[in-house]
């Protein structure tokens, strides 16, 4: 994945978490990195709309299926495929690298490992052409997206208010 960061600008943060304890300021700051992260890792698991390279066909069409790989006809009309897909949808997970940081990546349910093809359709500066004609978003839009998105900045300042209350 590319190594750009966004960073998300709290207006008024600082002086409200004054008011609290450390441990009250670790466990408020924690919910509001997962509020974040969860926003990215859910919006990273929307695909696109499919385009005619995923739909199925006669012979001799070949296409590549969701969640599975590339399918095709033979002549006599039988389906044929190769079950090679990681999972990318499946595969966006969050984990807590700290009490104060959070992770969002991959991991393909198929193999637990991170998933080999992701950087080509969603990495920012690694994505594929055919993907970026076909809408697919990388890592560092979302990521700006959601860090400038209002409903998430009300749902952090509603996580703020709860812990000064």
């Amino acid at each position: 994945m590319a190594s750009n960061k966004t960073y998300m600008r709290i207006e008024g943060l600082d002086a409200a978490l004054r008011g609290l304890d450390k441990i009250s300021m670790q466990r408020t700051l924690s919910g509001v990195v997962g509020i974040v992260a969860g926003e990215i890792k859910n919006r990273m698991a929307t695909y696109p709309i499919e385009t005619a390279a995923n739909m199925p066909g006669p012979y001799p069409k070949r296409w590549y299926q969701r969640l599975f790989g590339p399918r095709w006809r033979t002549k006599g009309g039988s389906l044929q495929g190769k079950d090679t897909s990681e999972r990318l949808q499946q595969s966006w997970r969050q984990s807590v690298t700290s009490p104060l940081s959070q992770l969002v990546d991959t991991r393909s349910p198929r193999t637990g490992r991170p998933v080999t093809y992701a950087a080509g359709v969603v990495g920012e500066e690694t994505q594929q052409d055919v993907h970026r004609r076909h809408g697919w978003h990388t890592t560092l839009s979302v990521a700006e997206d959601v860090a400038q998105d209002r409903m998430v900045e009300e749902r952090i300042m509603a996580e703020i208010d709860r812990a000064l209350q």
